[in-house]
Protein backbone atom coordinates (compact mmCIF):
# COMPACT_ATOMS: atom_id res chain seq x y z
CA UNK A 1 0.00 0.00 0.00
CA UNK A 2 1.47 3.79 -0.75
CA UNK A 3 0.10 6.55 1.05
CA UNK A 4 0.17 9.77 -0.83
CA UNK A 5 -1.10 13.30 -0.09
CA UNK A 6 -1.92 15.98 -2.28
CA UNK A 7 -1.91 19.63 -1.95
CA UNK A 8 -2.43 22.17 -4.30
CA UNK A 9 -2.99 25.78 -4.22
CA UNK A 10 -1.57 26.93 -0.76
CA UNK A 11 -1.49 30.56 -2.36
CA UNK A 12 0.83 31.26 0.58
CA UNK A 13 -1.13 30.35 3.05
CA UNK A 14 1.26 30.51 6.40
CA UNK A 15 -1.90 28.67 8.33
CA UNK A 16 -2.18 25.57 5.50
CA UNK A 17 1.38 25.28 5.36
CA UNK A 18 1.29 24.30 8.99
CA UNK A 19 -1.42 22.83 9.45
CA UNK A 20 -0.23 20.11 6.51
CA UNK A 21 3.07 20.14 8.06
CA UNK A 22 1.56 19.14 11.05
CA UNK A 23 -0.69 16.24 9.77
CA UNK A 24 2.66 15.18 7.07
CA UNK A 25 4.57 14.35 10.68
CA UNK A 26 1.53 12.12 12.44
CA UNK A 27 0.69 10.28 9.08
CA UNK A 28 3.31 9.71 7.25
CA UNK A 29 2.59 9.26 4.19
CA UNK A 30 4.79 7.84 1.69
CA UNK A 31 4.65 10.97 -0.83
CA UNK A 32 3.53 14.40 -0.68
CA UNK A 33 2.66 16.08 -3.78
CA UNK A 34 2.22 19.87 -4.07
CA UNK A 35 0.45 20.61 -7.35
CA UNK A 36 1.52 24.40 -7.53
CA UNK A 37 0.31 27.84 -6.72
CA UNK A 38 2.86 27.66 -3.31
CA UNK A 39 2.80 31.17 -3.12
CA UNK A 40 1.51 34.20 -5.55
CA UNK A 41 4.56 35.37 -7.17
CA UNK A 42 7.33 34.64 -4.82
CA UNK A 43 9.76 31.84 -5.49
CA UNK A 44 12.03 32.47 -2.46
CA UNK A 45 9.13 32.56 -0.15
CA UNK A 46 7.55 28.94 -2.13
CA UNK A 47 11.13 27.66 -1.67
CA UNK A 48 11.15 27.73 2.46
CA UNK A 49 7.77 26.87 2.57
CA UNK A 50 8.48 23.61 0.27
CA UNK A 51 11.53 22.63 2.59
CA UNK A 52 9.24 23.61 5.87
CA UNK A 53 6.81 21.29 4.76
CA UNK A 54 9.50 18.81 4.23
CA UNK A 55 10.46 18.69 7.89
CA UNK A 56 7.02 16.61 8.16
CA UNK A 57 9.38 13.36 7.10
CA UNK A 58 7.72 12.60 3.73
CA UNK A 59 9.31 13.53 0.01
CA UNK A 60 8.17 16.66 -1.51
CA UNK A 61 7.60 16.47 -5.64
CA UNK A 62 5.88 20.02 -6.42
CA UNK A 63 4.87 21.68 -9.84
CA UNK A 64 4.56 25.06 -10.29
CA UNK A 65 1.03 27.10 -10.67
CA UNK A 66 0.32 29.75 -13.06
CA UNK A 67 0.45 32.40 -9.91
CA UNK A 68 4.05 30.92 -8.89
CA UNK A 69 7.18 33.09 -10.01
CA UNK A 70 8.37 31.09 -12.90
CA UNK A 71 11.74 30.63 -11.86
CA UNK A 72 10.28 27.78 -9.60
CA UNK A 73 10.39 25.72 -13.07
CA UNK A 74 13.92 25.71 -12.82
CA UNK A 75 14.42 24.61 -9.83
CA UNK A 76 15.09 21.20 -8.92
CA UNK A 77 14.54 21.23 -5.48
CA UNK A 78 16.86 20.94 -2.43
CA UNK A 79 17.27 17.58 0.22
CA UNK A 80 13.46 16.13 0.41
CA UNK A 81 11.93 18.50 -1.89
CA UNK A 82 11.96 17.44 -5.57
CA UNK A 83 10.83 19.81 -8.44
CA UNK A 84 8.56 18.15 -11.24
CA UNK A 85 8.17 20.29 -13.79
CA UNK A 86 9.16 18.22 -17.23
CA UNK A 87 10.68 15.64 -15.57
CA UNK A 88 9.67 11.83 -14.57
CA UNK A 89 10.81 10.25 -11.42
CA UNK A 90 10.12 7.70 -9.67
CA UNK A 91 8.86 7.11 -5.74
CA UNK A 92 7.69 4.84 -3.38
CA UNK A 93 7.07 2.70 -6.32
CA UNK A 94 5.20 4.85 -8.52
CA UNK A 95 6.32 7.05 -11.54
CA UNK A 96 5.62 10.58 -11.28
CA UNK A 97 5.14 13.26 -14.21
CA UNK A 98 4.78 16.44 -13.57
CA UNK A 99 3.25 20.15 -15.65
CA UNK A 100 3.49 23.63 -13.95
CA UNK A 101 1.96 26.35 -15.35
CA UNK A 102 -1.46 26.82 -17.04
CA UNK A 103 -2.20 27.32 -21.06
CA UNK A 104 -2.47 31.36 -21.66
CA UNK A 105 -5.22 33.26 -20.40
CA UNK A 106 -6.73 36.48 -20.31
CA UNK A 107 -5.04 37.95 -17.01
CA UNK A 108 -1.88 37.44 -18.14
CA UNK A 109 -0.33 35.32 -14.72
CA UNK A 110 3.53 34.97 -13.73
CA UNK A 111 4.07 31.05 -15.63
CA UNK A 112 1.85 30.29 -18.61
CA UNK A 113 3.14 28.44 -21.49
CA UNK A 114 1.13 27.31 -24.82
CA UNK A 115 -0.19 23.92 -25.58
CA UNK A 116 1.75 22.96 -28.01
CA UNK A 117 4.80 23.92 -24.95
CA UNK A 118 3.11 21.62 -22.27
CA UNK A 119 2.70 18.43 -25.04
CA UNK A 120 6.39 19.13 -25.84
CA UNK A 121 7.09 18.82 -22.17
CA UNK A 122 4.62 16.12 -21.47
CA UNK A 123 6.38 14.03 -24.73
CA UNK A 124 10.28 14.61 -23.14
CA UNK A 125 8.78 13.40 -19.84
CA UNK A 126 7.86 10.38 -20.91
CA UNK A 127 11.14 9.32 -22.50
CA UNK A 128 12.12 8.39 -19.15
CA UNK A 129 9.30 6.48 -18.16
CA UNK A 130 10.06 2.82 -18.20
CA UNK A 131 6.54 1.09 -16.83
CA UNK A 132 5.30 0.64 -13.54
CA UNK A 133 2.19 2.60 -12.19
CA UNK A 134 2.22 6.14 -13.84
CA UNK A 135 1.09 9.34 -12.00
CA UNK A 136 0.13 12.73 -13.56
CA UNK A 137 1.00 15.98 -11.18
CA UNK A 138 -0.64 18.95 -13.72
CA UNK A 139 -1.36 22.31 -12.11
CA UNK A 140 -4.09 22.57 -14.50
CA UNK A 141 -6.71 19.88 -15.31
CA UNK A 142 -7.34 18.22 -18.32
CA UNK A 143 -10.02 20.16 -20.78
CA UNK A 144 -13.84 19.46 -20.95
CA UNK A 145 -14.06 17.37 -17.81
CA UNK A 146 -15.93 18.00 -14.21
CA UNK A 147 -12.59 19.23 -12.70
CA UNK A 148 -11.97 22.39 -14.73
CA UNK A 149 -15.27 24.44 -15.03
CA UNK A 150 -15.19 27.66 -13.67
CA UNK A 151 -18.65 29.02 -11.31
CA UNK A 152 -19.39 30.80 -15.05
CA UNK A 153 -19.54 27.20 -16.66
CA UNK A 154 -16.64 28.00 -18.89
CA UNK A 155 -14.01 25.02 -18.92
CA UNK A 156 -10.78 25.99 -18.68
CA UNK A 157 -8.67 22.85 -18.34
CA UNK A 158 -5.64 21.97 -20.97
CA UNK A 159 -6.24 20.32 -24.51
CA UNK A 160 -2.15 19.08 -24.14
CA UNK A 161 -2.54 17.26 -20.54
CA UNK A 162 -6.50 15.31 -22.02
CA UNK A 163 -4.55 14.22 -24.70
CA UNK A 164 -1.81 13.14 -22.71
CA UNK A 165 -4.37 11.46 -20.49
CA UNK A 166 -6.41 10.12 -23.41
CA UNK A 167 -2.77 8.58 -24.78
CA UNK A 168 -1.09 7.19 -22.07
CA UNK A 169 -4.20 6.70 -19.53
CA UNK A 170 -1.67 6.98 -16.29
CA UNK A 171 -4.18 5.30 -13.16
CA UNK A 172 -5.06 8.90 -11.62
CA UNK A 173 -3.91 12.86 -12.64
CA UNK A 174 -3.82 15.19 -9.71
CA UNK A 175 -5.12 18.97 -10.32
CA UNK A 176 -5.87 21.83 -9.04
CA UNK A 177 -5.89 25.72 -10.20
CA UNK A 178 -10.02 25.65 -10.78
CA UNK A 179 -10.81 26.01 -7.25
CA UNK A 180 -14.42 25.75 -7.72
CA UNK A 181 -14.12 22.56 -9.44
CA UNK A 182 -12.91 20.64 -6.55
CA UNK A 183 -14.29 16.80 -7.23
CA UNK A 184 -13.04 13.46 -9.60
CA UNK A 185 -14.02 12.61 -13.15
CA UNK A 186 -12.65 10.07 -15.56
CA UNK A 187 -10.97 9.78 -19.00
CA UNK A 188 -11.14 6.18 -19.90
CA UNK A 189 -9.39 4.24 -17.00
CA UNK A 190 -7.68 7.44 -15.49
CA UNK A 191 -9.18 8.88 -12.42
CA UNK A 192 -8.54 13.04 -12.55
CA UNK A 193 -8.72 14.62 -9.27
CA UNK A 194 -8.75 18.48 -8.42
CA UNK A 195 -8.12 18.68 -5.11
CA UNK A 196 -9.47 21.78 -3.85
CA UNK A 197 -7.71 24.85 -2.50
CA UNK A 198 -5.18 24.19 0.45
CA UNK A 199 -5.45 27.68 1.72
CA UNK A 200 -9.36 26.20 2.70
CA UNK A 201 -8.20 23.54 3.86
CA UNK A 202 -8.52 21.18 1.60
CA UNK A 203 -6.10 18.31 0.26
CA UNK A 204 -6.44 14.54 -0.82
CA UNK A 205 -5.57 11.42 0.38
CA UNK A 206 -5.02 8.61 -2.29
CA UNK A 207 -4.27 5.19 -0.81
CA UNK A 208 -2.57 2.99 -4.01
CA UNK A 209 -2.44 -0.58 -4.08
CA UNK A 210 -4.11 -3.21 -6.68
CA UNK A 211 -6.86 -0.29 -6.88
CA UNK A 212 -6.78 3.12 -6.49
CA UNK A 213 -8.35 4.90 -3.52
CA UNK A 214 -8.84 8.51 -3.35
CA UNK A 215 -10.28 10.67 -0.34
CA UNK A 216 -11.03 14.37 -0.14
CA UNK A 217 -9.74 15.59 3.00
CA UNK A 218 -9.98 18.86 5.52
CA UNK A 219 -6.59 19.75 7.42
Amino acid sequence: MVKIFVFTDFHGSQEAFQKSQERIAKEKPDLVLVGGDVTNYDAERAKRLLSELAEGGSPIYFVPGNMDNAELKDWTGTGNVHGLHGRCEYAAGVALIGLGGSPHGVFSTPFELSEHEGAELLEDAMKTYHGGHLILLSHCPPKDTKIDRTSGGEHIGSLSVRRFVERNQPIVVISGHVHEAQGSDRIGSTVVVNTGPAKNGNFVIIDLDKKIAVTFAKL
